[in-house]
């Protein structure tokens, strides 16, 4: 091996680099437009940490025969522990004082799973659960790529140490690193197309990112013979490729899979053109003050920049970006009081670097004390959750009805047509309960209904996919493909049946809106579409002489109405007050006229509408009396929609004469 080049000494334009990738993490988070693929700026992290870490490595190796795994641990833990466990304890204290029970609750337990390094685990498993909490307002969301990190550091240094022992070359090592990364990629394209969520955060579907990092630092200084003319423009075309993936990639690409492949390339290309020691360039726009400045603070910048974020959003419910760009500079002059008084302080004393298995004592107690205070607040949370104020704003969260959503209801990850039945087995008449998370909501009063009938009752639902033929709200590639096979298969079933009626039920409130749910996800789906769609699927009803009852969707309310109520029940200066929202921005009448237009000309085919109930002339309130009417920010209480069931009772039998027939 050519020690000469192993050689390791400070690299401006590393340090210039990760001060791009974390402007872009930042600007995202924050919302700014321009922006959409700032997310990307956490791939560029995983590319230089393969790059340096592997460098490191194989310096020492080189200078000593050895890798001391001992000390290699040490140094990790002095890096990123500090700053780590401070946030950690920051977060769960500002969240006790501010955020309702089930936020908290679920923050803890976020907590609880950082303190472990698995946090990416939690929220993989919690992003991928319908009917979990929203992972995109946790204030510890962003330390999934920080476990990601931990897990490498775990097993990238062993398996150099036994490559380097066993070949004793930099031949197999960068063998074993190309299969391992070559392998990365192919699961982590798999994975994107199946399991997005998985893919997304969990470190099998990211090793190719620190595997490319790692053998483009193999690549010694002069192999590759170009022109500095041509090295010039070549660290301009990695830098341009990384700030472009920003403004092109976007949420609705298929993510990591090949769109990561972008970011990632283009850091390579950066870091190789740097590796020539050209001043001039790319190399000099990176070598700038501002951007070493951000490259030192940015680990404790990223750690710093979401809590705030979130909690500026707790407190300020309708924050604009402008508010939100505020809040991530503040968390830069935190982020620079961590970095100057804690960061460093610890990374570079002189005991502890003399001391590794000190170092690694002190982060297993600082591990206890996280978990130990991570399970405090959990506890608190549910305290808080079961005092007399706080216990019916608590249970409305789970107040999700009686149809089981493990047995009964279809995931967004399956394309499974799970059907149920209840009520009168051998009754002839048969009324299937059709749609998404909307039609599951209405369950309660339905089997209610059915029961006192002697109807037959079918369930076919899916969570978050329309039962009629339109997109489901979610944009990804996995959730628009499972919902299309489902849709085809689960409206094949349900005719096939020949009920005497389908009640149909769907989340349409977002057609026509520019609501930006979570930090980007835009909905802009059209009124047109709307109709079209639902036409598609009427008319298939109609030709096979089924009779459809379509119910009008609730108001979209845009907030999350049980923790607005805890809130403002824990804080007097809560801006929710109340809770209720005005009627013109949660009822959006195109919406029920384009539904009412895709049935023209078609027999059998009854509306019912129950909005006149929710809201009044201009307000739809979310709290009758002591009870809350919305167990989210969609969906409505199983209590509640139990009330309605007199009114859909008698619209039923009013409309559908297949109905009122006694068997």
């Amino acid at each position: 091996m050519q020690q000469a080049n192993r050689l390791f000494a400070f690299r401006p334009d590393i340090e210039g680099l990760r001060g791009i990738a974390i402007l872009m993490v930042v600007a995202f988070h924050c919302g700014l437009s321009g922006v959409p693929g700032g997310f990307a700026g956490v791939d560029v992290f995983f590319v230089l940490s393969g790059y340096v870490i592997t460098r490191l490595l194989v310096r020492e190796f080189e200078s000593s025969g050895r890798i001391s795994l001992l000390e290699f641990y040490a140094r990790r833990i002095r890096r990123l522990l500090p700053a780590a466990a401070v946030t950690l304890l920051a977060t769960v204290l500002v969240g006790a004082l501010i955020l309702a029970p089930n936020e908290m609750l679920f923050m803890a337990r976020a907590a609880r799973a950082m303190a472990v390094y698995a946090s990416n685990f939690f929220f993989a498993l919690n992003a991928s659960d319908y009917f979990s909490p929203d992972v995109e307002v946790n204030p510890l969301l962003h330390t999934w790529s920080l476990a990601v990190e931990e897990q490498y550091y775990l097993f990238w240094p062993i398996i150099m140490l036994l490559c380097l022992r066993t070949w004793r070359s930099e031949i197999g090592l960068v063998t074993i690193l190309a299969i391992l990364s070559a392998i990365s990629l192919f699961v982590s394209v798999e994975f994107t197309d199946r399991m997005g969520t998985f893919a997304f955060y969990t470190l099998p579907t990211r090793v190719w990112q620190f595997g490319f990092g790692a053998l483009v630092s193999l690549v010694p200084t002069g192999r590759i013979r170009l022109s500095r003319g041509a090295w010039l423009a070549l660290g301009w075309l990695g830098v341009g490729t990384v700030i472009g993936s920003a403004v092109f990639i976007t949420e609705r690409m298929s993510f990591p899979g090949w769109v990561a492949v972008v970011p990632c390339l283009g850091t390579g290309v950066a870091l190789l053109a740097g590796a020539e020691g050209s001043e001039r360039g790319a190399a000099r726009l990176l070598a700038t003050a501002p951007m070493q400045y951000l490259g030192k603070v940015s680990y404790s910048w990223y750690l710093w920049h979401w809590p705030f974020v979130v909690y500026t959003e707790a407190l300020l419910p309708n924050v604009s970006a402008v508010g939100k760009t505020v809040a991530g500079l503040a968390a830069l002059a935190a982020s620079a009081v961590t970095h100057h008084f804690i960061e460093n302080p610890v990374r570079f004393n002189a005991v502890l670097m003399r001391r590794s298995r000190l170092v690694v004592g002190l982060g297993a107690v600082v591990t206890v004390v996280s978990l130990a205070v991570s399970t405090y607040a959990a506890r608190f949370a549910v305290q808080l959750g079961e005092e007399p104020e706080m216990r019916a704003i608590t249970a409305a969260v789970d107040d999700t009805g009686r149809l089981s959503r493990q047995e009964c209801v279809s995931s967004p990850e399956t394309t499974e047509v799970k059907i149920c039945e209840f009520g009168a087995a051998a009754s002839a008449t048969q009324l299937v309960l059709f749609g998404d998370s909307h039609a599951m909501q209405w369950f309660n009063p339905v089997q209610r209904i059915a029961e006192r009938q002697g109807w037959r009752l079918t369930t076919i639902v899916k969570s978050g996919c329309p039962s009629v033929d339109l997109r489901p709200p979610s944009h990804s590639a996995l959730a628009l493909a499972n919902c299309r096979v489902w849709q085809k298969q689960a409206l094949a079933r349900a005719i096939a049946m020949r009920p005497a009626a389908v009640f149909i039920s769907n989340a349409t409130g977002h057609f026509g809106t520019a609501t930006h749910v979570a930090s980007h996800v835009e909905f802009d789906d059209s009124f047109d579409e709307l109709r079209d769609g639902t036409r598609r699927t009427l008319q298939q009803f109609s030709a096979a002489g089924i009779p459809v009852v379509l119910m009008r969707d609730i108001p979209r309310l845009g907030f999350d109405v049980p923790t607005c109520h805890a809130r403002s029940t824990r804080h007097a200066w809560y801006p929710g007050g109340g809770c209720p929202l005005d009627k013109s921005r949660a009822v959006i009448p195109e919406v029920f006229a384009a539904e009412q237009a895709a049935a023209e000309g078609l027999p059998n085919v009854y509306f019912i509408d129950l909005i006149d109930h929710l809201c009044d002339a201009k307000i739809c309130p979310t709290k009758l009396g002591n009870s809350v009417m919305y167990r989210d920010n969609h969906h409505i209480t199983a209590t509640y929609a139990e009330s309605f069931a007199s009114e859909i009772e008698s619209a039923l039998l009013a409309d559908v004469a297949a109905l009122r027939q006694k068997h």
